[in-house]
C-alpha cells in the first residue's frame, strides 16, 4: 500500500514540475506582428479575382490615408500626390458634395471641416 501511495505522490510531483516548467516567462519572446486590417491605403491595385470578385491590395508606394487626418486640404493634396493619389472632398462642413461616380483606385474621399481633413471615407469611389 505504501508503494502505491509513494508512486502516486511521485507521479503528481513530476506532473506538477512539468506544468510549472511549461509556465515559464516569455521575456525573450518577440511580440507577434500583425497588420491593421482597418487601414485604408491609396493607391490600390487589382491583383486578380477570387470567386468572381475582384481583389485589391495596396500598391508598392501606398499611403496610409490616416496620415491625412488633421491636414489642411492643400497639404493633404500634396501628400496624396506624392503617392500618385488625389483628394476628393465628399463632405465639406457637414454638407455632401458632388463626387465622381466612376471607380478610381487613386482617389481618396474625405470629409472636411474648415478645409481640414477630419475623416477618410474611403478609396476608389463608385456607386
Amino acid at each position: 500500500m505504501k508503494r502505491a501511495t509513494l508512486s502516486g505522490f511521485l507521479a503528481c510531483a513530476i506532473a506538477l514540475g512539468l506544468i510549472v516548467a511549461g509556465c515559464g516567462g516569455d521575456d525573450d519572446a518577440e511580440e507577434p506582428v500583425a497588420q491593421d486590417l482597418t487601414t485604408i491605403y491609396c493607391p490600390m491595385e487589382r491583383v486578380g479575382r477570387e470567386a468572381g470578385v475582384p481583389q485589391f491590395e495596396p500598391a508598392e508606394n501606398a499611403l496610409d490615408t490616416s496620415e491625412l487626418i488633421g491636414l489642411g486640404l492643400d497639404e493633404a493634396g500634396s501628400l496624396a500626390a506624392e503617392h500618385d493619389c488625389e483628394i476628393i472632398v465628399s463632405v465639406a462642413d457637414g454638407e455632401g458634395q458632388p463626387v465622381p461616380i466612376e471607380i478610381n483606385l487613386k482617389a481618396v474621399y474625405v470629409y472636411t471641416e474648415d478645409d481640414v481633413v477630419t475623416q477618410i471615407e474611403g478609396v476608389g469611389g463608385g456607386i
